[in-house]
Order: C-alpha cells, then sequence, then structure tokens
C-alpha cells in the first residue's frame, strides 16, 4: 500500500499522553459495514500510529479491504481519537513485523515480561500497521 499523506498532527500534549503505554481501541469496517472493534498495543512514530496484527485476523481482512480505521485511546475522562487511513506493507517479511511486536510488548511490559507476552501469542504471520491521520480529538489531554 501506499504512503498516505499526514493531513493532521499530533499536538505536543497529545504526543506526551500517547507515550504512556495506555491501551488503544481499534475500530475497522466489516464487510457488513458494521464496525469491528478491537483492543491493541500502539505507538506513535513518525506522526503516525503504529500496530501490529495477526495476517489473517478479521482486522487485518478489513483493513486491506478498506483500509479506513478510527483508534481510541482512552484514560478514565481523557482521551485522543484518530480517524485516519492504515497503510501497510503487503511485502513486509515477518522477522520485521516480529520485531515491531516485540517492540511493542517492551513498551508495555518491559524487557522481560514483554517477551514473554509476545512468546505467548504464538508464531502466526503478522503484519504491521501505521495509522495516518486524518482526523485526530482529543478531551482532556
Amino acid at each position: 500500500m501506499t504512503t498516505e499523506k499526514i493531513l493532521a498532527e499530533f499536538t505536543e500534549r497529545q504526543k506526551a499522553y500517547m507515550a504512556y503505554p495506555h491501551y488503544a481501541v481499534l475500530a475497522t469496517i466489516n464487510a457488513d459495514s458494521t464496525p469491528q472493534l478491537t483492543t491493541v498495543w500502539f505507538n506513535q512514530e513518525e506522526g503516525k500510529l503504529i500496530m501490529v496484527m495477526e495476517s489473517d485476523s478479521l482486522k487485518a481482512r478489513n483493513i486491506k479491504r478498506d483500509p479506513r480505521v478510527s483508534v481510541s485511546i482512552t484514560n478514565g475522562g481523557r482521551y485522543v481519537v484518530v480517524k485516519g487511513q492504515a497503510e501497510f506493507d503487503e511485502n513486509q517479511s515477518q522477522a520485521e513485523a516480529q520485531s515491531d511486536l516485540e517492540k511493542l510488548g517492551f513498551r508495555y511490559y518491559g524487557p522481560i515480561e514483554g517477551i514473554n507476552q509476545v512468546k505467548s501469542f504464538g508464531d502466526k504471520p503478522r503484519m504491521t500497521i501505521r495509522v495516518v491521520p486524518e482526523k485526530i480529538t482529543s478531551v482532556g489531554v
């Protein structure tokens, strides 16, 4: 998939809020046009949100069919919501996807438990997605 132009940029306050490993809820669009929600690990990098998922998961199949997504990153009454397009590299190696997943595991659980968490997911094929923001809203951030 080609790289999309970033239409919205995170404020410094939003970046600081997202530096803490809050969980995010990723919304994709099912084939019947209903929303599909999944709690995910994420990181913010170069103005985009980075996530890793199983290549054959429902959310991945949804993104491959329709890359429009929304992401909600909440903590109590505070939140950042990102609406945009998910981009991914069809030719990404599994080693690259695994490395991206390990970075996320480290972010959320540290060097030891993070690797244990990642190992518990098994060795299914994975893909990294990058959410290119088109609209960003936040409250209390």
